[in-house]
């Protein structure tokens, strides 16, 4: 095998659990009908370290099936090696790095049999499943297609943090924030949820009332009057 892809497959597996066959049972359980975010809850709640040694979350289980991320996606548990499947752009506006999915003709694929751990009927089993969620989750209660890549930001999107965890405070209900952490991984103990238009009008407030407070303002007219003579020298 070259050299290039001993390199992959290495990296591929350092984003694989400790035990590898420990993954197993957790095909298991996604093709009879667990979700990723149920599978990580439990791994972390039997202390179980997910790749890395890292806390497990349902995105490193699911990943994202055309580029090829995530456990269930991760072919060298079925045997074989995957790569070029994606081609990477930079975006002209952000200097970012933006992932395109190859199609499959230009894939390129070698068979390691000595990886294989996950038999060929459990690994169609659960790629059969993805496309059924895929489907599920991709179209309304009338059946029409929707378009979720695109979340909609709000006043104080990526701003709340947990104060017990310190992760993010994102929406997890119907216009209501809640601890990212403790839904997708389950290891924070906040339940605390609050109403989004509650805590913006909670921060606004706070903001009327207090930016104008005579130090504040003292301390702002100081900073841009040393900003404005560093500029002007």
């Amino acid at each position: 095998m070259p050299r290039r892809c001993h390199e992959f497959v290495d990296s591929r597996l350092r984003r694989s659990p400790p035990d590898r066959a420990s993954a197993v049972p957790l095909f298991r359980e996604f093709a009879e009908g667990c979700s990723p975010r149920a599978i990580a809850k439990r791994l972390n709640f039997e202390g179980i370290p997910g790749p890395e040694g890292r806390p497990w979350g349902d995105t490193t289980i699911r990943g994202q099936t055309d580029r090829g991320t995530g456990i269930l996606n991760n072919a060298l548990y079925a045997g074989r090696l995957e790569w070029n499947r994606c081609s990477y752009i930079k975006d002209p506006r952000t200097g970012k790095r933006i992932a395109r999915p190859n199609p499959r003709s230009k894939w390129e694929i070698v068979e390691i049999p000595d990886l294989r751990i996950v038999d060929d009927g459990l690994w169609a089993r659960v790629k059969a499943r993805q496309q059924e969620i895929r489907f599920e989750i991709g179209c309304d209660e009338q059946g029409n297609a929707l378009n979720r890549a695109h979340r909609r930001r709000y006043l104080l999107s990526g701003l709340i943090v947990c104060g017990c965890c310190g992760g993010a405070y994102t929406i997890v209900g119907p216009d209501r924030y809640g601890c990212a952490t403790r839904r997708s991984k389950g290891t924070c103990s906040n339940t605390l949820r609050i109403g989004r238009n509650e805590i913006e009008a909670r921060v606004l407030e706070g903001l009327r009332e207090r930016m104008m407070a005579p130090e504040l303002v003292a301390a702002f007219i100081d900073e841009f009057n040393a900003e404005f003579h560093r500029l002007a020298g």
